[in-house]
C-alpha cells in the first residue's frame, strides 16, 4: 500500500461534522453537563448497544436543534460505557440513559431492581423509568440484540421526549 494514499475527506461524514459542531472535541465540559448514554464495556454491547446510543445521542441533539436550546440550556448527550459511569460518583448522579442487557451492562444490573417498568414485554425487552421520582434514568434491554434494539425503539417512539422535560424540571 502506497504510503501516499490520501486520507478520507471529513466532508464525506456528515454524522461526524454534526457530532463535531455540537460537541467540539476541545469544549470544557464539567459531568454537572453531561448527560449520560450508558454501554456495556463489552465487544457484544460494542456491537449491538452502541449504534443505538450514538442513534439516541443524535436524536436528542436533534430535539435540541429543533427546540432552539443552546450548548449551554440543557445537558450534552455522551456515550459512555459502564466501567466510566459507575466509577464516577458525579456522573452517577447525573440523569442518563442505560442500554444492555444486565450480563453486559453492569450499569443495566445496577438500575434493574431500582427503577419502575414503564414497559414490558414478556420474553422479549422492557423499558425502566420514573418520570416523577428523583432518579431521572431510564434502563432499557432486550433478550439479545433485537430485543435490546426494540426496546431503545420504543423508549425513543413513547418515552424519550416525556423523559427529557422532566429531566429539564429539575
Amino acid at each position: 500500500m502506497p504510503v501516499d494514499d490520501p486520507a478520507p475527506d471529513p466532508v464525506d461524514d456528515p454524522i461526524f461534522i454534526n457530532a463535531r459542531l455540537e460537541t467540539p472535541p476541545e469544549v470544557e465540559l464539567a459531568d454537572s453537563m453531561l448527560l449520560p448514554i450508558v454501554v456495556g464495556a463489552h465487544l457484544r454491547a460494542e456491537l449491538a448497544d452502541r449504534p443505538l446510543a450514538d442513534r439516541l445521542a443524535r436524536r436528542i441533539r436533534a430535539i435540541r436543534r429543533r427546540d432552539d436550546l443552546s450548548r449551554e440550556e440543557g445537558l450534552l448527550p455522551v456515550v459512555v460505557t459502564d466501567i466510566w459511569y459507575l466509577n464516577t460518583p458525579d456522573l452517577m448522579l447525573q440523569p442518563a440513559v442505560v442500554i444492555g442487557e444486565p450480563a453486559l451492562n453492569a450499569a443495566t444490573a445496577h438500575w434493574a431492581n431500582r427503577l419502575p417498568k414503564a414497559f414490558v414485554v414478556d420474553g422479549s425487552h422492557q423499558v425502566l423509568l420514573d418520570l416523577e421520582g428523583p432518579d431521572r434514568v431510564a434502563c432499557m434491554w432486550g433478550l439479545g440484540p433485537s430485543g435490546t434494539e426494540a426496546a431503545a425503539d420504543r423508549f425513543e417512539a413513547r418515552y424519550l421526549e416525556p423523559w427529557l422535560e422532566s429531566v429539564a424540571a429539575l
